[in-house]
């Protein structure tokens, strides 16, 4: 086993999107993508009192990519053009293949704007080679009970997508991506092995761990070389991070917003796509 160098430890910049915060570690000044994941999002935790509005994220299109929402507390709405509409409750993982494109909506549950309680979610965005991002759009719906969960020590990986041992995730990508989510007690180790050409995404959410032999705390990314094929984590306090792995594209990105293509003539074939109602459509008054 050889420990990857760590190139540098990446703070998630917080924005905002309406009333919310949003952290951003990817992309960041300094790096633009982990090829081939283009974007992570963490909001939360954060609380929602009774009778509250929801998510402003209403319907917006997307093309050539997928993205991958996991819900830690809460839950999450999913709506969209292609006639899929599901709740997915803490612990569940919503992975949409955006693929030619498909307009969604993501907002919480009525019962949750009702009743109000804390929302933390992640949503990850992966980018699809050239051959495949004008294949059919796919939603997979995946509640916290088809994840399975295993042993790490005396943390516990939750398995989302990918082989981790003997254990494969639900989720099915058409890159191979490996995705889970690991908690560690304090004093807790575990070793990531992963094919030295392939890119390693490490995100802590909350907590603080070495990462071969380098500190990370909450809220930030850390960017790996490609000089070996383990990441060891050693948990400094209870933490808990997402992990992935996946063969990197080596593909030009052109991106315009909420498309992800290779040419601008491509972005601009999106553009008119949406704009003539080719992606379907997706009512503001039917995800709510």
């Amino acid at each position: 086993m050889t420990p990857r160098s760590v190139q540098q430890i990446v703070p998630a910049t917080p924005t905002r999107a309406e009333y919310l915060t949003i952290f951003q570690p990817l992309p960041a000044a300094g790096l633009d993508a982990l090829d081939p994941f283009l974007l992570l999002h963490h909001i939360g935790p954060v609380p929602f009192p009774p009778d509250n509005v929801g998510l402003p994220f209403g319907p917006h299109p997307h093309r050539g990519f997928e993205t991958v929402t996991l819900v830690l507390q809460g839950d999450v709405l999913h709506h969209d053009s292609r006639g899929n509409r599901q709740v997915i409750g803490a612990g569940g993982v919503q992975w949409m293949t955006a693929a030619r494109g498909i307009i969604h909506a993501e907002n919480t549950s009525a019962e949750f704007r009702r009743v109000g309680g804390t929302l933390e979610i992640l949503q990850l965005w992966i980018n699809l080679p050239a051959r495949l991002k004008m294949e059919q759009p796919r939603y997979q719906g995946l509640p916290a009970d088809m994840l399975p969960v295993v042993a790490a020590g005396r943390g516990q990986l939750t398995v989302v997508a990918g082989t981790w041992g003997a254990v494969r995730g639900p989720a099915q990508s058409p890159m191979g991506v490996q995705l889970a989510m690991l908690r560690l007690p304090a004093g807790e180790e575990f070793a990531l092995r992963a094919e030295p050409a392939h890119t390693v995404l490490c995100y802590v959410l909350h907590g603080a761990v070495r990462a071969n032999g380098q500190p990370a705390a909450g809220h930030s990314l850390v960017q790996l070389g490609t000089d070996g094929d383990t990441l060891a984590l050693r948990a400094e306090e209870d933490a808990v991070l997402l992990l992935g792995t996946a063969a990197p594209l080596d593909e030009l990105v052109v991106q315009h917003g909420p498309f992800v293509m290779n040419t601008q003539t491509q972005i601009m074939e999106a553009m008119r796509d949406y704009q003539m109602g080719r992606m379907g459509v997706l009512h503001e008054s039917e995800t709510r």
